[in-house]
């Protein structure tokens, strides 16, 4: 599999900053002042679940999967099956909360970075 050595890089320094707020998240130490801002949460959702769709697109060169006779894009599918296994685990944990608007802005999100990456130029080396 041909993978895009500079967005890679970015895809894993992104995930680095991902899976430090999540953590953040289910240790409960996310700063209470973010509460402040009307809707903060489903707006995380759909910028940091599309900006990783985004990039690991471009670092998977946009690879694409058949499912069906239709072509699916392989890593933001990835990135869906990761949000949906976090949103059912949140349905387990006490202080988180299964939402369902949590998981139509990360599939939003996902959607429309998806699609500014496949408008993306990859430099064919």
């Amino acid at each position: 599999m041909k993978v895009n050595q500079p967005w890679v890089f970015a895809f894993w320094l992104y995930f680095g900053i991902l899976m430090s707020i999540s953590l953040s998240a289910y240790l409960k130490i996310i700063p209470t002042e973010l509460s402040e801002f009307p809707h903060y949460d489903t707006i995380l959702h759909f910028l940091l679940l599309g900006i990783a769709a985004f990039l690991s697109h471009l670092a998977f060169n946009k690879r694409k999967i058949q499912i069906l006779n239709i072509s699916l894009p392989l890593a933001p599918m990835i990135v869906i099956f990761f949000c949906v296994v976090d949103e059912v685990i949140q349905f387990f944990v006490p202080y988180r909360s299964f939402d369902l608007v949590d998981l139509a802005a990360d599939l939003c999100g996902i959607v429309l970075f998806t699609w500014l990456a496949e408008r993306q130029n990859l430099n064919k080396a």
